[in-house]
């Protein structure tokens, strides 16, 4: 949330007001919204109360029961133990279904309920069952494949396959672990979040005043260390410290002549010197924007302010300044932009003239600019949100990401973004409300997201996006920001640096700032060993994660329980299929910071290659993780034949890294191999 605290809150652009106007849609929308929510199916859940194979309360007249419900169920467990399944095979399943081993009692992470299929066909998800989830069984014990995937958008987590509930007993199916099939696609065997904690700090009483809100941040000049920016009560606020607030020097800063200041955007130049822009009022009504250029020994109001206003315009939000530009929105005194469509601007800093291009989403009815970043020589990369004309529930405002060439003025890669985290037939108007880059070619950004219809903010968002190998955007991962201990609170993300996210948190009794530290690392989901065939077989399949697992090891990935053939076999013309992934972790080899990838496999101990890619096989991707070593990737612990073999197999890749994100890497360890 954007906000000017000031005596007078005439004017003032919120987060919550830009969206909830951006957001309004025709009366005959809405109905349409509520009469579709009134046909949707209630999801069953089937309890399992018995260990037997068959007869009420059974895992088998569960599956049965979920097969010829309607629409999405689950089955859930009030009993911890081992199945044994009998001379029948358990049936297929053919309908959207969670088989979920977290209920069951004494759950604490780990598989509680074994399911022994005893010579039996394992698991199959066939036609119909696309979007189900298996979680935290141990399934041991299978005539053919402990898992078989017939459909799509399976996800496979925290089970144990081939392997006891103790994580370290083999008990092997005699097949594949998991077998994904030619029919399977957008499946996930593991985990693909690499979010381990958040941490939340509620700021208020920050050295010298009490903090307001705040509004922005970068990292400072240590691990750790942040500058960050804000108001306090009719004063500007800077702050240089950790998150913690503990140990931290506050200043603050007062426009010339001002009635109130607010300031958004902090720039570290070096040498002490600091840029700041931001916002005052000086009694006639009018919202001006400002730049600061100075020592902090230069505030309160000394230093070199100068007036950014944009022409016409009764407010001006200048919100983020780097690289010798500024970006913000001007705006009218009715809520319309006097400027015509898109009113979000550029402001050149050395030339102390807006630049004569301003930014406007293609075709949208207005556009926000909040964040900007300098890559480096001309380009820069600007976050905010817009709005297309005739704009409904069903298509609200959204967030966006444009590459600026200051030497051409030209924009390149406009893409849009949306908030996924949304209830079942609501609507989330999404805009970025700030953006870093700690990690070459890779954004985090800070969100905020309206429920369409609502009044009050749904929730503020960590967002991650990479770049393509051409230069384009990727897809956002987003990491959902909800300040806990709060009933009814509404987290309102403003800023980021990193992983580092502050803004302020809105209650019925008020509001007060707070700031959040996203952490990230490896979580064991599942452990597929002592199977038969591979771990992993993707037969023919596309566009499957593989993320997060330990496949040949035991639980603690010391001990090696090696599947018979091969880790992870990829043939029979499967392709685009991702084997770990791209979070860093922090790894920074120009800095010998070397960590164990967070979104790897580990993949040691089995009896053939640690992954074989062939059978024409091809754009499958093998990113970030450990093959032949233990999980601390400093023992050996090898596969018997290689780590990592390609054979008649062309255009997959081994990622170290890639154009646009070196020198940050995405490593994979290969060693201790046969």
């Amino acid at each position: 949330m954007k906000s000017f605290v000031g005596p007078s809150r005439v004017g003032v652009e919120t987060s919550k007001n830009r969206m909830r106007r951006r957001s309004r849609a025709p009366r005959h929308a809405r109905l349409r919204g509520l009469e579709a929510l009134e046909s949707r199916e209630v999801m069953a859940t089937f309890l399992v109360t018995s260990l037997l194979d068959t007869g009420a309360g059974t895992l088998r007249q569960a599956i049965l029961a979920a097969n010829h419900a309607p629409g999405p169920d689950t089955i859930d467990f009030s009993v911890a133990g081992t199945i044994q399944v009998g001379r029948t095979s358990l049936p297929a399943l053919t309908s959207p279904v969670l088989i979920d081993g977290r209920s069951a009692p004494g759950f604490a992470g780990t598989p509680v309920v074994t399911v022994n299929f005893q010579g039996t066909g394992g698991l199959q998800f066939n036609r119909g069952s696309d979007g189900s989830s298996l979680e935290s069984l141990s399934l041991v014990g299978s005539g053919s494949a402990g898992v078989t995937l017939n459909a799509s958008n399976i996800t496979v987590q925290g089970d144990y396959i081939g392997v006891l509930a103790n994580g370290a007993t083999t008990l092997g199916n005699h097949g594949d672990g998991v077998r994904i099939n030619r029919t399977s696609h957008g499946d996930l065997v593991g985990q693909n979040n690499p979010v381990s904690s958040v941490a939340y700090y509620d700021t208020t009483g920050y050295s010298p005043a009490a903090v307001t809100a705040w509004q922005g941040i970068r990292n400072g000049d240590s691990s750790g260390q942040y500058i960050q920016t804000g108001t306090s009560g009719t004063s500007g606020l800077l702050y240089f410290g950790p998150l913690s607030g503990v140990g931290g020097t506050g200043y603050l800063v007062d426009y010339p002549g001002a009635t109130s200041t607010s300031v958004y955007g902090p720039n570290d130049l070096g040498g002490g010197n600091l840029q700041l822009v931001g916002t005052y009022r000086a009694g006639n009504g009018v919202v001006n924007g400002f730049l600061f250029q100075g020592t902090t020994a230069d505030l309160p109001s000394g230093g070199t302010y100068t007036t950014i206003d944009y022409p016409g315009a009764t407010y001006t939000f200048v919100h983020s300044t780097m690289g010798g530009l500024a970006v913000g929105n001007a705006d009218g005194p009715e809520g319309n932009a006097p400027i015509g469509t898109g009113h979000a601007f550029i402001y050149d800093i050395a030339t102390q003239s807006f630049l004569p291009n301003n930014i406007v989403y293609p075709g949208s009815l207005t556009t926000t600019a909040y964040g900007v970043w300098y890559n480096g020589g001309t380009s820069y990369t600007i976050a905010g949100g817009y709005i297309m004309p005739g704009a409904t529930n069903s298509a609200p405002s959204q967030a966006y990401l444009v590459d600026y060439n200051s030497a051409t003025g030209q924009f390149s890669h406009w893409t849009s973004f949306s908030d996924p985290n949304v209830a079942p037939g609501q609507s989330l108007a999404t805009h970025f409300e700030g953006i870093s880059s700690d990690q070459k070619g890779v954004y985090t950004l800070a969100a905020d997201s309206v429920v369409v219809g609502s009044t009050n903010a749904a929730q503020g968002s960590l967002a991650t996006v990479r770049r393509n190998p051409d230069g384009s955007f990727g897809p956002a991962a987003w990491v959902p920001l909800n300040y806990p201990a709060v009933p009814n609170g509404l987290t309102s993300a403003n800023s980021v640096a990193g992983n580092a996210v502050d803004g302020i948190v809105i209650t019925a009794n008020g509001a007060f700032p707070f700031e959040s530290q996203v952490n990230v690392g490896f979580q064991l989901s599942n452990v597929i060993s002592g199977n038969g065939g591979n771990g992993i077989g993707i037969y023919g399949a596309s566009g499957n994660q593989i993320a997060m697992n330990n496949i040949g090891t035991d639980a603690s990935g010391t001990i090696a329980l090696g599947n018979r053939q091969n880790g992870i076999l990829v043939t029979a013309g499967a392709s685009n299929n991702l084997i770990g992934g791209q979070a860093t972790g922090g790894n920074d080899p120009t800095a010998a910071v070397i960590v164990r990838p967070p979104q790897g496999n580990l993949i040691s101990g089995n009896g053939g290659d640690g992954v074989l890619i062939t059978g024409g096989a091809t754009q499958n991707t093998l990113s970030g993780n450990f093959v032949g070593t233990s999980a601390s990737g400093d023992t050996a612990l090898g596969n018997r034949l290689d780590g990592v073999a390609v054979v008649n197999a062309s255009g997959n890749a081994l990622i170290g890294c890639t154009f646009q994100q070196s020198p940050f890497v995405f490593y994979n360890v290969l060693s201790g191999n046969g």
